[in-house]
């Protein structure tokens, strides 16, 4: 399994949590969690930017973009395209905040002509990700058990419908109807997707967001089968 850590284990910037990564022993990449690129976040980002090149040269970095999607965070993508494997994406939510269906996939269709096929659909909730399948066909998946579960979505059989599709997959647990929780390995659901990411050739995230989270959620791998 090629299992990565989101960028957010440890209180600090994404050079500190990616040498928290490294640490590890295991884990084979680092999503960097962008919620933001405004201000003193982008002037960080900016900073750290010849850090986490380097970094990209021992690990697979992944790169997820903000929410809502605008028109300037094409620069983030300009700034790591040389060391990014693959760009997430939320579909873009009803209303003004979202930003609009039809600008979402407008400017993600015009970025998947210049930079490539590396944009990943995240799973977030059913009447979004359908409505953004639909305006934008094609894109690649990244596949969330957490929003699922917490759907009452049996992870397993959604993900053997787009199994072809699916490139990166954000594995975390719920625990009273919150999802980033980790889980021991025995539950049902993940029983049933266990032959699912024993061959899946993707990014594995663990996305559980601290230090003890993600060795709980690790060491559930190894849960006895």
């Amino acid at each position: 399994m090629r299992l990565s850590v989101p960028s957010w284990l440890v209180p600090g910037g994404w050079l500190a949590n990616v040498g928290v990564a490294e640490g590890l022993g295991w884990a084979s990449g680092v999503e960097l969690l962008l919620f933001s690129f405004e201000g003193e976040d982008r002037e960080l980002f900016l900073s750290e930017l010849p850090g986490l090149a380097d970094a990209g040269k021992r690990l697979s970095l992944s790169v997820h973009l903000p929410d809502p999607l605008l028109p300037g965070h094409e620069e983030l993508v300009q700034l790591t395209r040389g060391f990014a494997e693959s760009f997430v994406v939320h579909p873009p939510k009803p209303g003004p905040a979202g930003g609009g269906l039809e600008a979402w996939a407008g400017l993600l269709g015009g970025w998947r002509g210049k930079y490539g096929d590396d944009f990943l659909l995240e799973y977030t909730d059913g009447s979004a990700f359908s409505g953004a399948e639909a305006a934008c066909p094609g894109l690649p998946l990244c596949a969330d058990t957490g929003r699922l579960l917490v759907e009452n979505i049996e992870p397993a059989g959604w993900f053997a419908q787009r199994a072809g599709r699916i490139r990166e997959v954000h594995l975390h647990g719920v625990s009273e109807g919150r999802d980033h929780r980790p889980f021991s390995g025995g539950e049902p659901w993940f029983i049933a997707l266990r032959p699912f990411l024993a061959v899946f050739p993707g990014r594995i995230e663990l996305e559980v967001f601290s230090l003890a989270g993600v060795t709980t959620a690790r060491a559930a791998l190894e849960y006895p089968r």
